[in-house]
């Protein structure tokens, strides 16, 4: 749910928002810069063991030896 709120902005950055995005995504814009910049995703896939990885995985559509 949407939550109203006012920020300052600085003049320069103000301008260069309408520039690029436009009045009406200003908003959406700033919201995206902050989830990008505070809810940063892990660095590997499993987050506690960093040398988990994906590498060398067996692809499972290969055909499997039976011998």
């Amino acid at each position: 749910m949407p939550v109203k709120t006012t920020v300052t902005l600085n003049e320069e950055v103000y301008e260069y928002l309408i520039k690029k995005y436009g009045r009406r995504r200003i908003s959406k814009t700033v919201n995206q810069a902050l989830i990008k910049q505070f809810f940063k995703p892990s660095k590997t896939m499993f987050g506690v063991d960093s040398w988990l990885t994906t590498k060398d995985l067996r692809d499972e559509k290969e055909i499997h030896e039976t011998s």
